[in-house]
Protein backbone atom coordinates (compact mmCIF):
# COMPACT_ATOMS: atom_id res chain seq x y z
CA UNK A 1 0.00 0.00 0.00
CA UNK A 2 1.37 3.34 -1.06
CA UNK A 3 0.36 5.94 1.50
CA UNK A 4 1.26 8.75 -0.87
CA UNK A 5 -1.53 7.66 -3.17
CA UNK A 6 -4.19 7.68 -0.43
CA UNK A 7 -5.26 11.32 -0.97
CA UNK A 8 -5.50 10.71 -4.69
CA UNK A 9 -7.53 7.54 -4.18
CA UNK A 10 -9.80 9.29 -1.69
CA UNK A 11 -10.31 12.19 -4.10
CA UNK A 12 -11.10 9.78 -6.89
CA UNK A 13 -13.63 7.88 -4.79
CA UNK A 14 -15.14 11.14 -3.53
CA UNK A 15 -15.60 12.41 -7.09
CA UNK A 16 -17.22 9.11 -8.02
CA UNK A 17 -19.99 9.63 -5.44
CA UNK A 18 -23.21 11.37 -6.42
CA UNK A 19 -24.56 14.43 -4.60
CA UNK A 20 -26.85 12.49 -2.24
CA UNK A 21 -24.10 10.18 -1.03
CA UNK A 22 -21.77 13.12 -0.50
CA UNK A 23 -24.36 14.79 1.77
CA UNK A 24 -24.95 11.54 3.67
CA UNK A 25 -21.21 11.06 4.17
CA UNK A 26 -20.74 14.64 5.43
CA UNK A 27 -23.65 14.31 7.85
CA UNK A 28 -22.41 10.95 9.08
CA UNK A 29 -18.91 12.30 9.69
CA UNK A 30 -20.29 15.33 11.54
CA UNK A 31 -22.53 13.13 13.72
CA UNK A 32 -19.58 10.88 14.52
CA UNK A 33 -17.43 13.82 15.59
CA UNK A 34 -20.22 15.36 17.73
CA UNK A 35 -20.97 11.99 19.37
CA UNK A 36 -17.31 11.41 20.12
CA UNK A 37 -17.05 14.90 21.66
CA UNK A 38 -20.11 14.35 23.86
CA UNK A 39 -18.99 10.89 24.95
CA UNK A 40 -15.53 12.22 25.69
CA UNK A 41 -16.97 15.03 27.79
CA UNK A 42 -19.20 12.64 29.73
CA UNK A 43 -16.61 9.92 30.21
CA UNK A 44 -13.49 11.98 30.77
CA UNK A 45 -14.88 15.00 32.68
CA UNK A 46 -14.32 14.98 36.44
CA UNK A 47 -17.61 14.46 38.35
CA UNK A 48 -18.09 16.73 41.36
CA UNK A 49 -20.08 15.91 44.52
CA UNK A 50 -21.16 18.14 47.45
CA UNK A 51 -18.60 18.29 50.22
CA UNK A 52 -20.57 20.49 52.61
CA UNK A 53 -23.98 22.17 52.24
CA UNK A 54 -25.85 24.96 54.03
CA UNK A 55 -22.69 26.84 55.02
CA UNK A 56 -22.44 30.33 56.40
CA UNK A 57 -20.20 32.75 54.45
CA UNK A 58 -17.68 32.76 57.28
CA UNK A 59 -17.45 28.97 57.38
CA UNK A 60 -17.35 28.73 53.58
CA UNK A 61 -14.45 31.20 53.42
CA UNK A 62 -12.43 29.28 55.98
CA UNK A 63 -13.03 25.96 54.23
CA UNK A 64 -12.11 27.32 50.79
CA UNK A 65 -8.87 28.73 52.22
CA UNK A 66 -8.03 25.28 53.59
CA UNK A 67 -8.83 23.68 50.21
CA UNK A 68 -6.56 26.17 48.44
CA UNK A 69 -3.81 25.40 50.92
CA UNK A 70 -4.19 21.67 50.23
CA UNK A 71 -4.40 22.37 46.45
CA UNK A 72 -7.75 20.60 46.12
CA UNK A 73 -9.99 21.57 43.21
CA UNK A 74 -13.43 22.80 44.29
CA UNK A 75 -16.54 24.59 43.05
CA UNK A 76 -18.84 26.91 45.03
CA UNK A 77 -22.55 26.61 44.20
CA UNK A 78 -25.95 27.46 45.68
CA UNK A 79 -25.03 31.12 46.25
CA UNK A 80 -21.96 30.22 48.29
CA UNK A 81 -23.75 27.77 50.61
CA UNK A 82 -22.45 24.56 48.99
CA UNK A 83 -18.87 23.52 48.23
CA UNK A 84 -18.25 20.68 45.75
CA UNK A 85 -15.05 18.70 45.20
CA UNK A 86 -14.20 15.80 42.87
CA UNK A 87 -16.37 12.84 43.77
CA UNK A 88 -13.44 10.47 44.36
CA UNK A 89 -11.92 12.56 47.16
CA UNK A 90 -15.06 13.70 49.03
CA UNK A 91 -14.54 11.54 52.10
CA UNK A 92 -10.77 12.07 52.21
CA UNK A 93 -11.30 15.82 52.05
CA UNK A 94 -13.83 15.74 54.89
CA UNK A 95 -11.36 13.81 57.03
CA UNK A 96 -8.63 16.35 56.28
CA UNK A 97 -10.89 19.28 57.14
CA UNK A 98 -12.05 17.60 60.34
CA UNK A 99 -8.47 16.90 61.43
CA UNK A 100 -7.47 20.50 60.73
CA UNK A 101 -10.42 21.88 62.71
CA UNK A 102 -11.97 23.75 59.79
CA UNK A 103 -15.35 22.09 60.30
CA UNK A 104 -15.69 23.54 63.79
CA UNK A 105 -15.31 27.19 63.02
CA UNK A 106 -18.06 28.26 65.42
CA UNK A 107 -16.14 27.23 68.52
CA UNK A 108 -13.63 24.93 70.11
CA UNK A 109 -14.33 21.94 72.31
CA UNK A 110 -12.15 20.26 74.87
CA UNK A 111 -9.18 20.78 72.57
CA UNK A 112 -9.14 24.17 74.26
CA UNK A 113 -7.28 22.49 77.11
CA UNK A 114 -4.65 20.86 74.88
CA UNK A 115 -2.33 23.77 75.51
CA UNK A 116 -1.46 24.37 79.13
CA UNK A 117 -1.50 27.96 80.29
CA UNK A 118 0.36 29.19 83.34
CA UNK A 119 -1.16 31.74 85.65
CA UNK A 120 -4.78 31.01 84.65
CA UNK A 121 -7.37 31.98 87.25
CA UNK A 122 -10.19 29.80 88.52
CA UNK A 123 -12.75 32.05 86.81
CA UNK A 124 -11.01 31.72 83.41
CA UNK A 125 -10.79 27.97 83.87
CA UNK A 126 -14.52 27.79 84.64
CA UNK A 127 -15.39 29.91 81.60
CA UNK A 128 -13.15 27.76 79.39
CA UNK A 129 -14.79 24.59 80.67
CA UNK A 130 -18.24 26.05 79.97
CA UNK A 131 -17.24 27.06 76.42
CA UNK A 132 -15.76 23.64 75.71
CA UNK A 133 -18.82 21.81 77.07
CA UNK A 134 -21.17 23.98 75.00
CA UNK A 135 -19.22 23.27 71.81
CA UNK A 136 -19.03 19.52 72.49
CA UNK A 137 -22.79 19.40 73.03
CA UNK A 138 -23.35 21.42 69.85
CA UNK A 139 -21.23 19.02 67.80
CA UNK A 140 -23.24 16.09 69.10
CA UNK A 141 -26.64 17.72 68.59
CA UNK A 142 -26.01 18.62 64.93
CA UNK A 143 -25.57 14.91 64.20
CA UNK A 144 -29.34 14.50 64.61
CA UNK A 145 -30.87 13.96 61.18
CA UNK A 146 -33.29 16.91 61.18
CA UNK A 147 -30.85 19.42 62.72
CA UNK A 148 -28.67 21.59 60.50
CA UNK A 149 -27.08 23.90 63.08
CA UNK A 150 -27.37 24.39 66.85
CA UNK A 151 -26.36 26.82 69.57
CA UNK A 152 -26.04 25.73 73.20
CA UNK A 153 -26.03 28.14 76.15
CA UNK A 154 -25.31 26.77 79.62
CA UNK A 155 -25.76 28.51 82.96
CA UNK A 156 -23.46 26.85 85.49
CA UNK A 157 -23.80 28.57 88.89
CA UNK A 158 -20.86 28.67 91.20
CA UNK A 159 -21.04 26.05 93.93
CA UNK A 160 -21.93 27.34 97.38
CA UNK A 161 -21.28 25.90 100.80
CA UNK A 162 -24.88 26.59 101.84
CA UNK A 163 -27.64 24.56 100.20
CA UNK A 164 -30.19 27.35 100.43
CA UNK A 165 -27.90 29.62 98.41
CA UNK A 166 -27.12 27.02 95.71
CA UNK A 167 -28.77 27.75 92.34
CA UNK A 168 -29.76 25.08 89.84
CA UNK A 169 -28.02 24.96 86.43
CA UNK A 170 -30.04 25.52 83.28
CA UNK A 171 -29.58 25.18 79.53
CA UNK A 172 -31.03 26.89 76.44
CA UNK A 173 -30.68 25.35 72.98
CA UNK A 174 -31.54 26.97 69.64
CA UNK A 175 -31.91 24.59 66.69
CA UNK A 176 -31.82 25.42 62.98
CA UNK A 177 -33.69 22.64 61.21
CA UNK A 178 -33.02 21.48 57.69
CA UNK A 179 -35.42 22.76 55.00
CA UNK A 180 -38.63 20.72 54.72
CA UNK A 181 -37.62 18.77 57.85
CA UNK A 182 -39.49 18.48 61.12
CA UNK A 183 -37.95 17.26 64.34
CA UNK A 184 -39.90 14.61 66.21
CA UNK A 185 -40.78 14.59 69.89
CA UNK A 186 -38.48 11.59 70.40
CA UNK A 187 -35.52 13.53 68.99
CA UNK A 188 -36.25 16.49 71.28
CA UNK A 189 -36.50 14.17 74.27
CA UNK A 190 -33.20 12.59 73.27
CA UNK A 191 -31.52 16.01 73.14
CA UNK A 192 -32.94 16.83 76.59
CA UNK A 193 -31.63 13.55 78.01
CA UNK A 194 -28.24 14.13 76.38
CA UNK A 195 -27.81 17.61 77.86
CA UNK A 196 -29.19 16.59 81.27
CA UNK A 197 -26.74 13.70 81.43
CA UNK A 198 -23.78 15.87 80.38
CA UNK A 199 -24.16 18.66 82.93
CA UNK A 200 -23.95 17.93 86.64
CA UNK A 201 -27.12 18.73 88.56
CA UNK A 202 -29.07 19.80 85.46
CA UNK A 203 -32.73 18.76 85.58
CA UNK A 204 -34.74 18.07 82.40
CA UNK A 205 -37.34 20.70 83.30
CA UNK A 206 -34.58 23.34 83.28
CA UNK A 207 -33.72 22.65 79.62
CA UNK A 208 -35.42 24.86 77.05
CA UNK A 209 -35.27 24.15 73.29
CA UNK A 210 -36.51 26.48 70.55
CA UNK A 211 -36.23 26.64 66.75
CA UNK A 212 -35.24 29.60 64.57
CA UNK A 213 -38.87 30.81 64.45
CA UNK A 214 -39.02 31.04 68.24
CA UNK A 215 -41.30 28.01 68.65
CA UNK A 216 -40.73 26.10 71.86
CA UNK A 217 -39.98 22.43 71.22
CA UNK A 218 -39.69 21.28 74.82
CA UNK A 219 -43.04 22.43 76.25
CA UNK A 220 -45.03 19.32 75.38
CA UNK A 221 -42.44 16.77 76.47
CA UNK A 222 -43.60 14.06 78.87
CA UNK A 223 -41.01 14.39 81.57
CA UNK A 224 -40.22 11.68 84.11
CA UNK A 225 -41.51 11.39 87.66
CA UNK A 226 -38.97 13.84 88.99
CA UNK A 227 -40.54 16.61 86.93
CA UNK A 228 -42.98 19.02 88.46
CA UNK A 229 -45.83 18.05 86.15
CA UNK A 230 -47.74 14.92 87.03
CA UNK A 231 -48.97 12.38 84.53
CA UNK A 232 -52.54 13.59 84.97
CA UNK A 233 -51.52 17.14 84.11
CA UNK A 234 -49.62 15.93 81.05
CA UNK A 235 -52.60 13.91 79.87
CA UNK A 236 -54.88 16.90 80.31
CA UNK A 237 -52.43 19.06 78.39
CA UNK A 238 -52.35 16.50 75.57
CA UNK A 239 -56.15 16.40 75.44
CA UNK A 240 -56.33 20.19 75.36
CA UNK A 241 -53.72 20.45 72.60
CA UNK A 242 -55.43 17.73 70.56
CA UNK A 243 -58.73 19.59 70.86
CA UNK A 244 -57.05 22.84 69.78
CA UNK A 245 -55.38 21.10 66.84
CA UNK A 246 -58.72 19.69 65.74
CA UNK A 247 -60.30 23.14 65.72
CA UNK A 248 -57.28 24.66 63.97
CA UNK A 249 -57.39 21.96 61.28
CA UNK A 250 -61.10 22.52 60.79
CA UNK A 251 -60.59 26.27 60.34
CA UNK A 252 -57.56 25.79 58.04
CA UNK A 253 -59.40 23.34 55.77
CA UNK A 254 -62.40 25.63 55.52
CA UNK A 255 -60.34 28.76 54.77
CA UNK A 256 -58.21 26.84 52.25
CA UNK A 257 -61.36 26.14 50.23
CA UNK A 258 -62.43 29.79 50.47
CA UNK A 259 -59.18 31.75 50.10
CA UNK A 260 -56.72 29.22 48.68
CA UNK A 261 -53.71 27.39 50.03
CA UNK A 262 -51.37 29.33 52.33
CA UNK A 263 -53.68 32.37 52.56
CA UNK A 264 -54.65 32.03 56.22
CA UNK A 265 -53.19 30.94 59.55
CA UNK A 266 -55.38 29.98 62.53
CA UNK A 267 -54.51 29.40 66.16
CA UNK A 268 -56.99 28.28 68.83
CA UNK A 269 -56.60 28.38 72.60
CA UNK A 270 -59.08 26.24 74.52
CA UNK A 271 -59.77 26.26 78.24
CA UNK A 272 -61.33 22.91 79.12
CA UNK A 273 -63.18 21.98 82.28
CA UNK A 274 -61.70 18.76 83.66
CA UNK A 275 -63.76 18.86 86.89
CA UNK A 276 -66.15 15.92 87.21
CA UNK A 277 -69.59 17.20 88.24
CA UNK A 278 -72.38 15.11 89.78
CA UNK A 279 -75.77 16.33 91.03
CA UNK A 280 -79.19 14.92 91.93
CA UNK A 281 -82.58 16.40 91.11
CA UNK A 282 -86.01 15.47 92.50
CA UNK A 283 -89.22 16.46 90.73
CA UNK A 284 -92.82 16.09 91.97
CA UNK A 285 -95.83 15.49 89.76
CA UNK A 286 -99.49 16.22 90.57
CA UNK A 287 -100.68 13.43 92.87
CA UNK A 288 -103.84 11.34 92.84
CA UNK A 289 -106.46 11.20 95.69
CA UNK A 290 -106.05 8.08 97.78
CA UNK A 291 -108.83 8.66 100.40
CA UNK A 292 -111.24 11.37 101.46
CA UNK A 293 -113.13 11.74 104.84
CA UNK A 294 -116.00 14.25 105.24
CA UNK A 295 -118.08 14.85 108.44
CA UNK A 296 -121.24 17.05 108.62
CA UNK A 297 -122.90 17.52 112.01
CA UNK A 298 -125.89 19.77 113.01
CA UNK A 299 -127.95 20.06 116.20
CA UNK A 300 -130.09 22.22 118.58
CA UNK A 301 -130.03 22.73 122.32
CA UNK A 302 -129.25 25.16 124.99
CA UNK A 303 -126.52 27.23 123.76
CA UNK A 304 -124.52 30.11 124.63
CA UNK A 305 -122.96 32.95 122.78
CA UNK A 306 -120.15 30.67 121.62
CA UNK A 307 -117.81 27.98 122.66
CA UNK A 308 -115.20 28.30 125.28
CA UNK A 309 -112.02 29.97 124.13
CA UNK A 310 -109.38 27.54 122.95
CA UNK A 311 -111.85 24.71 122.24
CA UNK A 312 -112.51 22.95 119.00
CA UNK A 313 -115.18 25.47 118.20
CA UNK A 314 -112.46 27.89 117.12
CA UNK A 315 -110.51 25.43 114.98
CA UNK A 316 -110.65 25.71 111.18
CA UNK A 317 -113.44 23.68 109.67
CA UNK A 318 -115.54 23.92 112.85
CA UNK A 319 -118.75 25.79 112.81
CA UNK A 320 -119.41 28.30 115.54
CA UNK A 321 -122.86 28.00 117.03
CA UNK A 322 -125.02 30.86 116.09
CA UNK A 323 -125.78 33.33 118.77
CA UNK A 324 -129.26 33.04 120.00
CA UNK A 325 -131.47 34.19 122.72
CA UNK A 326 -131.46 33.01 126.17
CA UNK A 327 -133.46 29.99 125.07
CA UNK A 328 -132.21 27.04 122.98
CA UNK A 329 -129.92 27.29 119.91
CA UNK A 330 -128.66 25.26 116.90
CA UNK A 331 -125.17 24.44 115.60
CA UNK A 332 -123.47 22.84 112.55
CA UNK A 333 -120.10 20.97 112.30
CA UNK A 334 -118.22 20.12 109.08
CA UNK A 335 -114.94 18.16 108.87
CA UNK A 336 -113.11 17.20 105.60
CA UNK A 337 -109.88 15.15 105.26
CA UNK A 338 -108.26 14.26 101.89
CA UNK A 339 -105.15 12.04 101.46
CA UNK A 340 -103.00 12.40 98.25
CA UNK A 341 -100.31 10.16 96.76
CA UNK A 342 -97.43 12.49 95.73
CA UNK A 343 -95.07 10.78 93.15
CA UNK A 344 -91.48 12.02 92.89
CA UNK A 345 -88.64 11.39 90.40
CA UNK A 346 -84.97 11.44 91.46
CA UNK A 347 -82.29 11.93 88.77
CA UNK A 348 -78.51 11.69 89.17
CA UNK A 349 -76.45 13.39 86.43
CA UNK A 350 -72.67 12.92 86.06
CA UNK A 351 -70.98 15.30 83.60
CA UNK A 352 -67.85 13.94 81.90
CA UNK A 353 -64.73 16.14 82.21
CA UNK A 354 -63.21 17.89 79.21
CA UNK A 355 -66.04 20.15 78.12
CA UNK A 356 -64.95 23.55 76.75
CA UNK A 357 -65.08 26.31 79.30
CA UNK A 358 -63.79 29.09 77.06
CA UNK A 359 -62.42 29.36 73.49
CA UNK A 360 -60.16 31.97 71.92
CA UNK A 361 -59.41 31.90 68.18
CA UNK A 362 -57.01 34.07 66.20
CA UNK A 363 -57.04 34.08 62.39
CA UNK A 364 -54.58 36.03 60.22
CA UNK A 365 -55.34 36.47 56.50
CA UNK A 366 -52.61 36.92 53.89
CA UNK A 367 -53.32 40.16 52.03
CA UNK A 368 -55.54 43.20 52.35
CA UNK A 369 -59.22 42.46 52.90
CA UNK A 370 -62.10 44.85 53.43
CA UNK A 371 -63.85 45.15 56.75
CA UNK A 372 -66.94 43.44 55.35
CA UNK A 373 -64.92 40.45 54.18
CA UNK A 374 -63.20 40.20 57.57
CA UNK A 375 -66.61 40.23 59.27
CA UNK A 376 -67.86 37.45 56.97
CA UNK A 377 -64.82 35.30 57.69
CA UNK A 378 -65.20 36.00 61.41
CA UNK A 379 -68.79 34.74 61.27
CA UNK A 380 -67.78 31.62 59.37
CA UNK A 381 -65.01 30.84 61.88
CA UNK A 382 -67.38 31.42 64.80
CA UNK A 383 -69.84 28.90 63.41
CA UNK A 384 -67.05 26.39 62.75
CA UNK A 385 -65.70 26.34 66.33
CA UNK A 386 -69.07 26.63 68.10
CA UNK A 387 -68.72 30.21 69.33
CA UNK A 388 -70.74 30.91 72.51
CA UNK A 389 -70.92 34.40 73.99
CA UNK A 390 -72.17 33.09 77.33
CA UNK A 391 -68.83 31.36 77.91
CA UNK A 392 -66.86 34.50 77.08
CA UNK A 393 -65.43 33.13 73.80
CA UNK A 394 -63.27 35.47 71.72
CA UNK A 395 -62.45 35.59 67.99
CA UNK A 396 -59.95 37.95 66.37
CA UNK A 397 -59.61 38.08 62.56
CA UNK A 398 -57.01 40.38 60.99
CA UNK A 399 -55.38 40.74 57.57
CA UNK A 400 -51.73 41.41 56.76
CA UNK A 401 -49.09 40.35 54.23
CA UNK A 402 -47.15 37.19 55.08
CA UNK A 403 -43.36 36.87 54.92
CA UNK A 404 -42.71 34.23 52.25
CA UNK A 405 -38.90 34.51 52.09
CA UNK A 406 -38.39 31.07 53.66
CA UNK A 407 -40.97 29.58 51.32
CA UNK A 408 -39.14 31.08 48.34
CA UNK A 409 -35.82 29.76 49.63
CA UNK A 410 -37.25 26.26 50.00
CA UNK A 411 -38.80 26.53 46.54
CA UNK A 412 -35.45 27.62 45.09
CA UNK A 413 -33.71 24.64 46.72
CA UNK A 414 -36.35 22.26 45.41
CA UNK A 415 -36.05 23.83 41.96
CA UNK A 416 -32.27 23.42 42.09
CA UNK A 417 -32.61 19.77 43.06
CA UNK A 418 -35.09 19.28 40.24
CA UNK A 419 -32.72 21.02 37.80
CA UNK A 420 -29.88 18.73 38.87
CA UNK A 421 -32.09 15.70 38.37
CA UNK A 422 -33.13 16.99 34.95
CA UNK A 423 -29.45 17.59 34.09
CA UNK A 424 -28.58 14.03 35.07
CA UNK A 425 -31.48 12.73 33.00
CA UNK A 426 -30.31 14.82 30.04
CA UNK A 427 -26.77 13.46 30.37
CA UNK A 428 -28.09 9.92 30.47
CA UNK A 429 -30.33 10.63 27.48
CA UNK A 430 -27.44 12.20 25.56
CA UNK A 431 -25.22 9.24 26.39
CA UNK A 432 -27.85 6.75 25.22
CA UNK A 433 -28.50 8.82 22.09
CA UNK A 434 -24.76 9.03 21.42
CA UNK A 435 -24.40 5.26 21.70
CA UNK A 436 -27.39 4.72 19.42
CA UNK A 437 -26.04 7.32 16.97
CA UNK A 438 -22.62 5.68 17.04
CA UNK A 439 -24.16 2.30 16.28
CA UNK A 440 -26.18 3.81 13.43
CA UNK A 441 -23.11 5.57 12.10
CA UNK A 442 -21.14 2.32 12.17
CA UNK A 443 -23.92 0.60 10.27
CA UNK A 444 -24.06 3.53 7.80
CA UNK A 445 -20.28 3.45 7.37
CA UNK A 446 -20.39 -0.29 6.67
CA UNK A 447 -23.13 0.29 4.14
CA UNK A 448 -21.20 3.09 2.44
CA UNK A 449 -18.00 1.03 2.51
CA UNK A 450 -19.81 -1.91 0.96
CA UNK A 451 -21.22 0.32 -1.75
CA UNK A 452 -17.79 1.81 -2.45
CA UNK A 453 -16.21 -1.66 -2.52
CA UNK A 454 -18.89 -2.90 -4.93
CA UNK A 455 -18.34 0.12 -7.17
CA UNK A 456 -14.59 -0.40 -7.08
CA UNK A 457 -15.07 -4.05 -8.01
CA UNK A 458 -17.30 -3.06 -10.92
CA UNK A 459 -14.75 -0.49 -12.11
CA UNK A 460 -12.00 -3.09 -11.84
CA UNK A 461 -14.09 -5.56 -13.85
CA UNK A 462 -14.75 -2.94 -16.54
CA UNK A 463 -11.05 -2.05 -16.67
CA UNK A 464 -10.17 -5.71 -17.04
CA UNK A 465 -12.69 -6.10 -19.87
CA UNK A 466 -11.25 -3.04 -21.63
CA UNK A 467 -7.72 -4.44 -21.33
CA UNK A 468 -8.81 -7.78 -22.76
CA UNK A 469 -10.67 -6.05 -25.58
CA UNK A 470 -7.63 -3.91 -26.38
CA UNK A 471 -5.44 -7.00 -26.34
CA UNK A 472 -7.72 -8.79 -28.76
CA UNK A 473 -7.78 -5.76 -31.05
CA UNK A 474 -4.00 -5.63 -31.15
CA UNK A 475 -3.83 -9.29 -32.00
CA UNK A 476 -6.29 -8.89 -34.87
CA UNK A 477 -4.64 -5.76 -36.25
CA UNK A 478 -1.11 -7.22 -36.24
CA UNK A 479 -1.87 -10.82 -37.00
CA UNK A 480 0.34 -10.89 -40.14
CA UNK A 481 2.92 -8.49 -38.76
CA UNK A 482 5.87 -9.47 -36.71
CA UNK A 483 5.20 -6.98 -34.00
CA UNK A 484 6.03 -7.64 -30.42
CA UNK A 485 2.92 -6.99 -28.28
CA UNK A 486 3.79 -5.29 -25.04
CA UNK A 487 2.93 -7.30 -22.02
CA UNK A 488 0.40 -5.67 -19.69
CA UNK A 489 1.52 -5.84 -16.17
CA UNK A 490 -0.88 -7.47 -13.81
CA UNK A 491 -1.52 -6.49 -10.18
CA UNK A 492 0.81 -9.24 -8.97
CA UNK A 493 3.59 -7.93 -11.21
CA UNK A 494 3.07 -4.44 -9.78
CA UNK A 495 3.27 -5.80 -6.24
CA UNK A 496 6.47 -7.70 -7.09
CA UNK A 497 7.95 -4.58 -8.60
CA UNK A 498 7.09 -2.50 -5.50
CA UNK A 499 8.43 -5.22 -3.19
CA UNK A 500 11.71 -5.44 -5.09
CA UNK A 501 12.10 -1.67 -5.11
CA UNK A 502 11.15 -1.02 -1.41
CA UNK A 503 11.27 -4.25 0.61
CA UNK A 504 11.41 -2.46 4.00
CA UNK A 505 8.23 -0.49 3.37
CA UNK A 506 6.37 -3.61 2.21
CA UNK A 507 7.51 -5.44 5.36
CA UNK A 508 6.17 -2.64 7.57
CA UNK A 509 2.82 -2.68 5.75
CA UNK A 510 2.55 -6.47 6.16
CA UNK A 511 3.28 -6.14 9.89
CA UNK A 512 0.58 -3.50 10.21
CA UNK A 513 -1.93 -5.73 8.39
CA UNK A 514 -1.12 -8.66 10.62
CA UNK A 515 -1.65 -6.56 13.73
CA UNK A 516 -4.99 -5.34 12.43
Amino acid sequence: MNFKQLPANFSEKWQALNQTRKIITILAATAVLVSLAIIGQVLFSTPYAPLLTGLDPKDAGKITEELKKEKIAYKVTDQGKTIEVPEKIVYDTRIKLASSGSLYSSGVGFELFDQKKFGITEFEQQVGYQRALQEELRRTIIQVEAVEQARVHLVLPKKSLFLDEQSEPSASIALKLKPTSKISEENVRGIVDLVAGSVEGLKPENIHIIDMQGNSLSDNLKLDKSASLTKASIDRNDIRRAYEKELETRIQNMLRQILGSGMAVAMVTAELNFDQEQYKSTTYDKGQVLSEHNVNETGTGPGSAGGAPGTDSELPGKSIPAAGGSGGGSYAKQESTTNYQVPNKEETVVKAPGSPRRLSASVVLNGNYSEAQVKQIEGVVAAAIGYDTSRGDQIVVSSMTFDDSEKKEIGAELAQQKAQEEKQKQLITIGVAAVIGLVLLVLLARFVSRQLRSRAERLAALRLQEEEARKRGLLEDHLDKDIEIPKIASAQDEVREIASGNPDGVAEILKLWIKE
